[in-house]
């Protein structure tokens, strides 16, 4: 599995911001609901022109005690060594990229609040380390805080001095299994 780290790793401030930005524009246009109340997500990106990505759905446990989630999903990874591996991962993601060519971005945990205030909320952490929280709301302006800078479109946000939700069990469960897929890989060049 190639990741994204360490090609973010050279790239200047604005190239990274701008890669990071990309990612988190996405998963707001993309802008859906989770088909369960927690989930974990991975995040892959396709080479080729343009940016498309897409993402692998991995099922948890959202009743168990998270450090039990967070010991079975490490398990699973250590086993296949990819998420898309993973034997009860959602498969859609196959129809995009059957040979495995995708480009490791981030994991995180995706969940739904309840009524009244229903919203779709992705904690992540991408694969240079920048933690990511982006709070979906239905007609609404997304709630959005990043460690490292982002810039989407021509808006450079600065990064969140302070991001009290990443010490929350459910961002150390995503820390966790993200660092189970931390190795040294191949780079990926976005930029030429």
């Amino acid at each position: 599995m190639i990741s994204l780290a360490e090609t973010l790793s050279t790239m200047d401030g604005e190239q990274a911001a701008r890669l990071r930005g990309l990612v988190v524009r996405q998963l707001i246009l993309a802008r859906r609901l989770p088909e369960q109340q927690f989930t974990l997500v991975h995040l892959f990106l396709l080479p080729g022109p343009g940016f498309s990505m897409y993402e692998v759905i991995e099922p948890v446990d959202g009743t168990a005690p998270l450090d039990q989630v967070a010991e079975a999903a490490v398990e699973e990874l250590q086993a296949s060594g990819d998420p898309r591996l993973i034997a009860n991962s959602d498969e859609r993601w196959q129809s995009r990229d059957p040979q495995l060519r995708g480009i490791y971005v981030g994991t995180g945990a995706r969940f739904t609040t309840a009524p009244p205030k229903v919203a779709d909320t992705t904690l992540l952490r991408l694969a240079d380390g920048a933690a990511v929280i982006l709070v979906l709301l239905p007609e609404e302006k997304p709630l959005l805080q990043a460690s490292q800078p982002l810039m989407i479109g021509e808006q450079v946000l600065p990064p969140t001095r302070e991001m009290p939700g990443t010490r929350e069990p459910a961002f150390v469960l995503v820390d966790r299994v993200a660092e189970a897929l931390r190795q040294p890989r191949k780079p990926f060049s976005a930029f030429g």
